[in-house]
């Protein structure tokens, strides 16, 4: 659905709605959300999310234009043309997108191993979605496609369950609550005055469409791909935002980059990039533009009982907190602030929560929770890079060739 403000609207063709669009706004935008519950591993919100900012002036003037592209969408689905060249030209930047991120789609597809939310995750952004998308640009059938595109739209294009943020300063708010009024009373459907964050519970409306536990753990898959690199990503289960653990393994994340992984991943193994990181319910570790590939993985399995083992200081610790206050801390722009509530749930409370436990974790709560939750634990791993006798001899790999990247669970 990302091609809604790209086809046109009622009043203009596709190059004269670009022109009113960077006249009157900086940019009208469409993209899918896919967001974990900040309590419950279990629970998610899907939907998608339209963004656009503009000057105070200007305000009637971007609603305007939502309101002729979403009212009249369905009418612009007959322009095949243009369509086959967005689909074509979303298509080339996916694949290329594999090429320059390689090691985000290594850790979407060891993701997905571990619950229906994030193989959702990989179908939408992942391998599977890189593929999805080459074969509907093959496609010569576009009536299949618009009938589809249009049924996404009658569904989602309404004000069902919409929920609506406004930022800006005190004197627009007033009428762009007055506009924001005027926008949704034009919008088909129903909603409740004041809508909130709905979340499910994956295992009942996902258990259809993903399965869990579909790949035993520990896993290993190698996809071969036509590149002179590999990419890697090492995934294990953790914890949601509001567990007393997550703060911790925020902390560790950071530790394990700058005191272990910097030095075997970069700096000895000759990798461009390499580190850890914690999002959502996962705690990954990955590498880029590596020359190698299972030994990677090893390297990742020496950094957790490098930590277990306690081989760092507590000096090491303040540091990496540090470097995560530091994270946390970076400016918001103007049109961001609030954000992290409306998307996400996570309000100030429970941010200055997360502050006060990463101010309090020592050395000794991140030997604890390295043990807790990667030392010997399962996971799953992913590499995409060209091929190597060592996937062979390794024996665990479960090999792709370029050409049968299937969808998850095949």
């Amino acid at each position: 659905m990302s091609v809604i403000q790209l086809l046109g609207s009622n009043k203009f063709n596709y190059l004269e709605l670009s022109e009113q669009i960077a006249l009157k706004t900086g940019g009208l935008n469409v993209s899918t959300h896919l967001d974990e519950s900040a309590f419950r591993i279990e629970d998610y919100e899907e939907g998608v999310i339209l963004s656009s900012y503009c000057l105070d002036r200007n305000l009637n003037g971007m609603f305007d234009l939502w309101e002729d592209i979403l009212l009249h969408f369905n009418k612009q689905l007959n322009q095949h043309d243009r369509l086959e060249t967005l689909i074509k030209g979303q298509a080339s930047a996916y694949a290329n997108s594999v090429h320059e991120s390689g090691h985000t789609f290594a850790m979407m597809h060891s993701a997905s191993q571990y619950g229906p939310v994030d193989q959702m995750s990989e179908s939408l952004h992942g391998l599977t979605q890189v593929n999805r998308m080459q074969e509907i640009a093959r496609s010569e059938n576009f009536d299949d496609i618009t009938k589809k595109l249009s049924q996404i739209a009658d569904y989602i294009l309404t004000k069902n369950s919409l929920r609506c943020a406004l930022n800006g300063e005190a004197n627009g708010l007033k009428d762009g609550m007055k506009r924001l009024e005027t926008f949704l009373d034009r919008l088909p459907g129903s909603s409740e005055k004041s809508q909130q964050i709905r979340f499910e519970d994956a295992n009942v409306i996902l258990k259809s469409d993903f399965k869990v536990g579909r790949v035993k753990l520990p896993s290993k898959t190698h996809f071969e791909m036509p590149f002179d690199v590999f990419y890697a990503g090492q995934c294990y289960q953790s914890v949601p935002y509001t567990h007393e653990d997550y703060p911790k393994l925020l902390v560790l994340a950071k530790l394990m980059f700058n005191k272990f992984l910097l030095r075997e991943v970069r700096e000895i193994g000759g990798a461009y990039g390499g580190g850890a990181n914690l999002r959502g319910n996962l705690f990954s570790f990955f590498s880029y533009r590596d020359p190698h590939s299972v030994e990677t993985l090893k390297r990742f399995d020496q950094c957790v009982d490098y930590f277990v083992n306690g081989k760092f200081t507590d000096k090491d610790v303040d540091e990496a907190k540090l470097a995560t206050f530091q994270q946390l801390d970076k400016p918001k722009s103007p049109g961001s602030q609030g954000m992290t509530q409306f998307l996400h749930g996570i309000d100030d409370d429970m941010r200055q929560k997360n502050r006060d436990r990463i101010f309090a974790c020592g050395k000794q709560h991140l030997i604890s929770v390295t043990e807790k939750y990667l030392y010997k634990k399962p996971y799953a791993a992913t590499i995409l890079g060209p091929d190597n006798p060592k996937f062979a001899v390794d024996g665990e790999f479960r090999q792709v060739k370029n050409v049968q990247m299937p969808s998850i669970g095949e």
